[in-house]
Formats: structure tokens, C-alpha cells, sequence
């Protein structure tokens, strides 16, 4: 509710002396003469005060007029221009006599530096707390400090539960499961605790330190731990029928390029003929990761280019050296996006082998990070992409060769069994296809 000032109906009035005869007149001859002479100098002083408000205006009109003018030409130039400032001063004004609540600066900081990423209009442009920039380059290299677990919060109990616990990590050494439950971190009870400040928790221990699960069958049990580098697999493969070498890649990090290469590497051991790269769901990554794993899969060539801003075009190309040398299908859905659809349109236009699966997601961007000045980052769109023969990916994603409709949950590889083992329509068809042209 806005409260507004009351009016009690009474108008401000200034009432004016006026003498009522003539004789009033006489007497006060010689004050009304000093009085007009009084009004006329101040006459001349509003006149001038006037005067000088008045070029005052026209001239921060003109200021105004010329910076509206160079916004509209300029966009990001909002950012400093005079209405802008003004603004923020008077909605820091408001808060601090009205606002109710306790001001955190450092929040309503990357709240607003949030707002001007959120402003450009694109999806992909962000900012990043110094914190939450070192969280994104570790995801992007995946590799993270921590002891390996992914962990989920109980919406009805509020527990906070091991869902998976990686391979070879510091938490799989120390024999925890998934579905422990995580009473307390080195004497530090997880009672009260949400799920970030538990992750919080764990990261900030230095050196050995304890943790205390509740297991099913088993009751409360106390490990000993300690906080190292976890490597994330992003690639996982095995051997097919008739040959047929299989690789899925979930996310072009940084460590999927050896990932790749040291799949490669053994499946060839195995005696493979031909290889699926399975790109399904996976949203893309870095520009320099899945250039490196094409360099092991194309011919010399153009791998893909770049347009910025400017129309200035750069080129990336794949040397003579080969790891893949045998026939290629690649397997996508409309959740292969950006990384992906460089790859598959690549394998495409060198025409290597079959693109199998749906249309892909049709990201054809790309994002730089820049880091500013106090460690902080600003992401945004600079560079748009295009295949070695020039597709334009983006809003249009790579239309397969072959089109087969995906089964309800992708086939995934595990502990659980192989690949085959599961029914998978769009496997099947690449599978069909490769074994068509080996025979």
C-alpha cells in the first residue's frame, strides 16, 4: 500500500496589504517608493535567475537528448548514462530510509551484476561470484576438490543422502555407499544443516577427518576420510557385436579429451572395425575439448569456424594424424547441443559415417568468461559457429542422416550390464548400419 500525504482541503494562501485611502497613499510615500524600488531590482533578478535556469534546461536537455540518442546507438552505455545513475541513487535513497530489512551488500552486488547479464537477453550470459567461477572451472575440466559423492536432501526428512559415490574417489576408498545417510561431519552434527552448508561442510576440511552415516542393515558407522582431487568420468565404452567399438561421451570437458583417447586406444587391443560415438544428452562443453577429439578423428582439414561481432571469421583445422581411422555412426538427440552438434556435423560433412538418432538441440554459440578485476566473472556470447561446409547450427541443430526416434530413457553403459542389453532403437539402427557396410 502506497501512503500518500493528507489534504485537509484548505488551500496556501499569501494575502496582500493594500492601504485603503489616499491619505495611507501619502504617508507611506516615501516607503512605497523604496518597495518599488526594491521589486524592481528583484524583478531584474528573477529575470536573470530565469534566464539562467532556463539555458540551464536546454542545455541538460541537450545533454539528455544526446545521450538517449547514443544508448539507442550504444546499448550497453545504459549502464553509466545520467538517468541510469539517478536512478540507482534514488532507489538507494528509498531503501535506506524505508526498507524494513537488513541490506546484505555482497548479495544485492551480484544481484545486480545478475540483472545486466539477464538484461542482454541471452540464456547463455551469466556472472559469476569468485567462488562460483572456481566451481565452474572445475566442472568445466571436470575435476573438483572433495571426496567424490553426489548427495541429495530428503524433502520430507530433510536427511541429507549419498546418491552416488565415484569410482576410485576418496569416498569409494573409504567404502561409502549410496544411500548412507550423513549424520555428522568430524563432530559437526548434519542435523540442522540444508544441503549446501553440508557440501560446505565437507569441502572445507583439511587434512583427515571423520564421518559419521546411518546405513540400512548396518546402523551408525564411522569413517575416515579425506578431502583430494576427484576426477569425473565423462566417457565410458566397451566392445559391440561384429566389431563394433562403443564410446559415449557426456560432456566435453577437459578431461574428456585423454578419457577418449585412452578408449580408443584399448578398444583397437580389442580388435574394433568400426566405432559409435554416442553424443545423446550431452549438452556440449568446451570449444578446445571436442576440437582436440575431432583432430583424432578427421582427416587434415577444417574442423570448424568461428564469426564474431565483427564478421571476423576464425578457422580451426585437424592435422594429418588420425586415432579413429575406421568407419564412424554417431548417435544424437534433441538433447545434443553446442560441442555435440560441432562433432556430429563435422563427422557429417566429412562424411564419415552415419549421424543417427533425432534433430539435434541447435545451440550454434559460443560463450567467452571474462574475469574481472576482483576475481569475479561476466559470460557472454561473442562467436557464432558454423561446420566445415558452412551449416548454421544455430536454431536449426544437425538433421541426422538416418532418423530414429529415441527409446523413453537412453541406453547407458554400467555395472548393471552392457549397452546391448537394453532395447535401444537408435543403437540398434547404427549397429545395422555399420555392420551393413563391414559386410
Amino acid at each position: 500500500m502506497e501512503n500518500l500525504p493528507e489534504n485537509d482541503g484548505e488551500e496556501n494562501t499569501v494575502e496582500e496589504a493594500v492601504p485603503e485611502t489616499e491619505e495611507g497613499y501619502i504617508r507611506g510615500g516615501f516607503g512605497m517608493g523604496f518597495l518599488a524600488g526594491v521589486l524592481a531590482a528583484f524583478t531584474c533578478v528573477c529575470i536573470f535567475l530565469l534566464g539562467w535556469r532556463t539555458a540551464q534546461h536546454a542545455r541538460l536537455t541537450r545533454q539528455t537528448e544526446e545521450q538517449t540518442e547514443e544508448t539507442e546507438n550504444i546499448g550497453a552505455e545504459v549502464l553509466t548514462d545520467y538517468h541510469t545513475l539517478a536512478k540507482l541513487d534514488e532507489i538507494q535513497s528509498l531503501i535506506e530510509q524505508n526498507y524494513l530489512g537488513d541490506v546484505d551488500s555482497d548479495t544485492m552486488s551480484e544481484y545486480l551484476f545478475l540483472g545486466i547479464a539477464y538484461g542482454l537477453g541471452d540464456e547463455y550470459s551469466n556472472y559469476y561470484s569468485p567462488p562460483e567461477l572456481d566451481e565452474v572451472r572445475d566442472s568445466s575440466m571436470g575435476v573438483y576438490f572433495g571426496i567424490g559423492i553426489t548427495i541429495e536432501e530428503d524433502e520430507q526428512t530433510h536427511e541429507v543422502r549419498i546418491i552416488e559415490v565415484y569410482e576410485g574417489s576418496p569416498a569409494d576408498e573409504a567404502g561409502l555407499e549410496a544411500g548412507d545417510v550423513i549424520l555428522a561431519v568430524d563432530g559437526t552434527s548434519t542435523e540442522d544443516q540444508d544441503l549446501d552448508a553440508v557440501t560446505e561442510l565437507i569441502r572445507s576440511e583439511e587434512g583427515s577427518f571423520s564421518m559419521k552415516i546411518s546405513r540400512e542393515g548396518a546402523g551408525e558407522l564411522e569413517m575416515d576420510l579425506k578431502c583430494d582431487t576427484v576426477e569425473l568420468t565423462f566417457v565410458e565404452y566397451e566392445m559391440l557385436e561384429h566389431k563394433i567399438g562403443y564410446i559415449r561421451i557426456t560432456n566435453f570437458t577437459g578431461n574428456a579429451v585423454k578419457q577418449f583417447r585412452a578408449a580408443v586406444e584399448d578398444l583397437q587391443k580389442q580388435g574394433m572395425e568400426s566405432l559409435i560415438i554416442d553424443l545423446r544428452d550431452n549438452l556440449g562443453g568446451l570449444l578446445d575439448s571436442v576440437k582436440a577429439i575431432l583432430d583424432d578423428v578427421l582427416p587434415e582439414g577444417l574442423i570448424v569456424y568461428t564469426e564474431n561481432k565483427q564478421k571476423e571469421r576464425e578457422e580451426y583445422f585437424s592435422d594429418e594424424k588420425q586415432l579413429v581411422d575406421c568407419e564412424i555412426a554417431v548417435l544424437v538427440n534433441g538433447n545434443s547441443a553446442s560441442a555435440s552438434e560441432i562433432f556430429a556435423g563435422a563427422v557429417q560433412d566429412y562424411e564419415l559415417g552415419p549421424i543417427v538418432g533425432t534433430q539435434t538441440y541447435g545451440k550454434g554459440v559460443v560463450q567467452d568468461t571474462y574475469t574481472l578485476s576482483d576475481g569475479s566473472a561476466f559470460k557472454m556470447t561473442t562467436q557464432k559457429y558454423f561446420t566445415p561446409k558452412g551449416q548454421d547450427i544455430d536454431g536449426n541443430g544437425i538433421t541426422p542422416d538416418i532418423v530414429v526416434e529415441d527409446a523413453p530413457e537412453s541406453a547407458d553403459s554400467g555395472e548393471t550390464g552392457t549397452v546391448a542389453d537394453a532395447e535401444d532403437p537408435i543403437l540398434e539402427k547404427a549397429v545395422e548400419a555399420l555392420a551393413a557396410q563391414d559386410g
